[in-house]
């Protein structure tokens, strides 16, 4: 029997003395009000040099095996959209510290980041060793001086010096912080060769994670998307509805509508299928919680699920969704919910559509598509997640395993076999269909 990874409360929320640990750190290193009052001075600059730093810092993790391995799809590509993600998560974590609010939420944040990366955060299965953790740290204590440097040198250099001053003691504290995480844990290094990235296309990621981290709260022009009629979600329901390549769960919560995207920020898990308890959403992988009215992460209400409008007219529900640029060049026909493009879905690659109402995994097993229910039989976890080989895909959350050939259980804890689909290809399309 596969058991669940042991959740660490701590890992989710921060350890109850991390305000206490902070204060005594900077006490420590000589850390003042003073100093508070000089970083929110230059908040503007960090600011403005964020999206440059964010992109040098992840063109540096994609470079080096050892960490671009968790940026990477099962057939070896970069997966930009989990990249983005966590330049999301990089940009906000500064953002919030350019703010000089040291509170004991602050401080707990710190704790719960620096869990994140070790075996006692939410998911054991995720550890970064603790020298790239200080890589980041000193990273980012040179940046951030060097772009101080770059906007007051010659225009207020006392102020410089104690913004520089400033930050290099809260660097040591956020180090510390994120460091006693650690314990006597050790990785060690396989001195891998570095591997070469496109540094514009990180640069374009980093410049659109900030944006969207910075200007979050800013008006912009929606798109009205047809949910369903109100019936088909009544009080406390929810609906999980397909927008482009995205899913948004749209819940009727206490009187009111309010729509997620299905993306947990931890590790992208599918949390508008989670427990929903009073305002809190629970991602069904993980346990990471968000409030579901606004979408905030409740470890740190800075960090949020992308949230969308909803509006109700008459019996029709529908969700508003920002609108974005044209495309420079013809958009190729839209697909249907149950349709891909063969193209996209390389030999033992697997890709997630809808037919009707089933979630349905498709898997290009040696150039031939097969198709089975998403759902996990034992307890429901994404196949479409799960690491293909030859025929058989392996759950990620208890690792089933199956024969998506026919849906046969061939490993537990499952028992009992998929139900399977009809994939049919017409030129660059395929589409999935129920089995007569």
């Amino acid at each position: 029997m596969v058991s669940q990874p042991v959740i660490d409360v701590n890992a989710k929320r921060g350890a109850e003395d991390s305000g206490r640990y902070f204060r005594y750190m900077g006490d420590f290193v000589g850390w003042s009000a003073k100093d508070e009052e000089t970083i929110k001075r230059t908040a503007p600059i960090i600011e403005k040099y964020l999206p440059e730093i964010v992109a040098k810092f992840y063109s540096h993790l994609l470079r080096y095996p050892p960490t671009r391995k968790f940026f990477l799809k099962k057939d070896g590509s970069v997966d930009q959209e989990y990249v983005e993600l966590r330049m999301r998560h990089l940009t906000n974590f500064w953002l919030r510290t350019a703010q000089g609010n040291y509170d004991d939420d602050y401080a707990r944040y710190i704790d719960y980041v620096g869990r994140a990366h070790t075996s006692h955060g939410a998911d054991p299965r995720i550890y970064i060793a603790e020298r790239y953790v200080i890589g980041q740290v000193g990273f980012m204590q040179h940046a951030i001086s060097d772009a101080l440097t770059r906007e007051l040198r010659h225009v207020d250099e006392v102020l410089e010096t104690q913004a520089i001053d400033a930050w290099d003691k809260l660097m040591m504290v956020i180090l510390e912080m994120l460091a006693r995480a650690y314990g006597t844990e050790r990785e060690a290094e396989t001195f891998d060769p570095l591997v070469p990235i496109d540094q514009a296309a990180v640069t374009r990621l980093a410049t659109e994670a900030f944006t969207r981290e910075h200007d979050k709260d800013k008006p912009v022009k929606h798109t009205k998307v047809l949910v369903g009629s109100s019936a088909e979600i009544p009080e406390g329901e929810r609906k999980i509805v397909h927008v482009g390549n995205m899913t948004v769960g749209v819940f009727h919560h206490k009187g009111n509508w309010y729509a997620v995207r299905n993306l947990c920020l931890h590790r992208g898990g599918p949390v508008a299928t989670g427990a929903l308890e009073g305002d809190t959403l629970t991602c069904p992988w993980h346990g990471f919680q968000y409030n579901v009215t606004t979408g905030q992460l409740l470890v740190d209400p800075n960090a949020k699920l992308d949230t969308f409008g909803v509006s109700v007219e008459g019996e029709q529900v529908h969700l508003l969704i920002p609108d974005v640029e044209e495309p420079a060049a013809p958009a190729p026909r839209a697909l249907e919910p149950d349709e891909f493009r063969v193209t996209e879905v390389a030999p033992g690659q697997t890709r997630l559509v809808q037919v009707g109402e089933d979630s349905v995994a498709v898997y290009n097993v040696g150039g031939t598509f097969f198709a089975t229910q998403d759902e996990c039989t034992h307890q429901g976890g994404p196949l479409s997640e799960g690491n293909l080989e030859n025929n058989i895909i392996t759950c990620p959350i208890h690792g089933s395993r199956f024969n998506v050939t026919n849906g046969q259980v061939v490993g537990g804890p499952a028992t009992r076999a998929l139900r399977t689909f009809r994939v049919t290809v017409d030129g660059a399309i395929a589409r999935v269909e129920k089995q007569g």
